[in-house]
């Protein structure tokens, strides 16, 4: 039994693809080529996790990063950041509420600082005011903290002008915008 390459060229042709020398070969190192751009991006999306779950890979992802201009996140895991205890008092002098809360941080790594939401609420629940706030604005003043160290608790202060919105409670809301 003779095989006649001739007929395995035409086909080829019939369908515009060509025989060209080593052609496996370089078939092979694009898809090596394309397998190995997949675990860069797989990488660049999964960084921030891949830094805290893999801290012996921070080195290669942070020259990653170096070259396609980047950073890698700290963790935004809100349901590993609670209020801890919370409180308000009145400063009925100046006509503001004084919430007071300990947030904790019960993962195991730092993460990123939370916003707050506060809502003022009236008598009958209903919302009259609310406001979010990023860490700078519910941190002690002259505070260096860029995160929430790992099973830390942060205590928080907001000073907040409630003159004539009728509220009389509030809810507080820990979330990652």
């Amino acid at each position: 039994l003779v095989h006649d390459r001739s007929t395995d060229v035409a086909g080829l042709q019939q369908h515009g693809l060509e025989l060209v020398p080593g052609g496996f070969c370089r078939c092979l190192r694009d898809v090596e080529d394309a397998l190995g751009l997949l675990v860069v991006q797989a990488a660049y999306i999964s960084r921030a996790e891949l830094a805290v779950n893999e801290p012996d890979l921070r080195p290669l992802l942070e020259a990653m990063c170096g070259l396609l201009d980047c950073d890698i996140p700290l963790p935004r895991k809100a349901d590993l950041v609670s209020i801890e205890a919370s409180d308000l008092q009145v400063d009925n002098a100046r006509g503001r509420f004084v919430p007071n809360a300990l947030l904790h941080n019960r993962a195991d790594y730092a993460q990123a600082m939370p916003a707050l939401e506060l809502t003022l609420i009236d008598a009958a629940d209903k919302p009259v005011a609310r406001r979010v706030m990023k860490a700078a604005e519910y941190l002690p003043p002259g505070s260096n903290l860029t995160s929430f160290p790992a099973k830390a608790e942060i205590p928080v202060r907001m000073w907040i002008d409630a003159r004539g919105l009728g509220a009389s409670g509030y809810r507080l809301y820990i979330f990652y915008p």
